[in-house]
């Protein structure tokens, strides 16, 4: 059982937010930085991720102040702008303002506004899940030593989060893997092993989504046509075979590498990509898989850290095909 963090007014309403929109059937991350070319932009206090049907998925930035001084029409406009940048479908402001005026201006920009009658409504409690706060803090009691530059865990989690705003692509999920990787790898030592297993469910959760961003154009397909499209972007990212193929020559011929590009691309087809192809282009995979994610970020919030071998069945069945694809035996990490 972890120990509760006192939250500021303004942080505990934001989880009281979130609970709200999970419990509306929407994955939620909260305090997710916006990056661009390394550059901290700014942070969204929450997004959202909704699977409207096979077809389309709906993305939203929502921004919270929860003060006597809101400012709410510099807010709307915030808002309005993150989302066009962001190419979200949907901008959510919340504040405690209730003047007629703020929310006509709301309206006129297509703004969803959330004022404080709403927000004073919400009454729900943390009591069986970690806030955000409290799941850095645990995150953030360890760093790695060689593969991350010695980037705090905590600093990794936020990482993987961020490509929820804007590499909801194969360039994104390749990335989610090798965090996933990383953390599993550290699961086997005995201090390190409940934080593990808590980053490698929520970063599972992040690659859930970017694997159902990226279904929603490809469902409609044959299985065997949808496995190909999987593996290829598995295998050479949003680049694709002939984009990798024109990338890797190039650098074959400015290293002046004895390696041919023919044999780099090899390389890459010798990998164990088909695992994750076949697994992610069963239909029944692809409808159940925004689901799953909603899961494994409940479960990595659960204040009990949760075994792996205490799974839902369903949701042991995706650990075991990353374990599977990086050749990490099962009986080892379920036991």
């Amino acid at each position: 059982m972890e120990n509760n963090t006192e939250l500021f007014k303004g942080e505990l309403m934001e989880e009281k937010l979130r609970m709200y929109f999970l419990q509306n059937g929407y994955y939620v991350a909260r305090g997710v930085k916006y990056t661009y070319e390394n550059n901290e932009i700014t942070d969204l206090d929450l997004f959202l991720y909704g699977r409207v049907s096979i077809m389309t998925r709906e993305r939203t930035n929502v921004d919270l102040k929860n003060k006597k001084n809101p400012k709410a029409f510099e807010r709307i406009l915030w808002a309005k702008g993150l989302q066009n940048v962001l190419d979200f479908d949907n901008c959510v402001v919340g504040t405690m303002d209730r003047k007629e005026s703020v929310k006509n201006f709301a309206r006129l920009n297509a703004v969803t506004l959330l004022d404080g009658s709403f927000l004073q409504k919400l009454n729900y409690k943390l009591d069986d899940r970690l806030s955000e706060e409290e799941f850095m803090n645990i995150a953030g009691q360890f760093s790695s030593l060689k593969e991350f530059s010695n980037a705090n865990w905590k600093n990794l989690y936020e990482r993987s989060k961020s490509k929820l705003l804007n590499e909801l692509d194969y360039s994104g999920f390749n990335s989610t893997l090798l965090l996933i990787k990383y953390f599993i790898n550290n699961f086997f030592n005995i201090q390190k092993k409940e934080t593990s297993i808590r980053l490698i469910y929520v970063i599972i959760s992040h690659s859930l989504v970017i694997l159902d961003y990226i279904l929603k154009d490809i469902a409609f397909l044959e299985i065997e046509t949808r496995r190909e499209h999987l593996s290829n972007g598995f295998k050479y990212g949003n680049l694709g075979e002939a984009g990798i193929t024109n990338t890797v020559e190039m650098a074959v011929k400015i290293s002046g590498s004895k390696m041919t590009s023919e044999q780099i691309k090899n390389s890459l087809d010798k990998s164990n990509f088909n695992i994750l192809s076949e697994y992610f282009a069963k239909a029944e995979n692809i409808k159940n898989i925004f689901k799953f994610a909603i899961l494994f970020e409940e479960i990595a919030f659960n204040r009990s850290v949760v075994a792996p071998d205490f799974l839902p069945l369903e949701l042991k069945s995706i650990v075991a095909v990353f374990l599977d694809y990086f050749e990490i035996n099962r009986k080892k990490f379920f036991s």
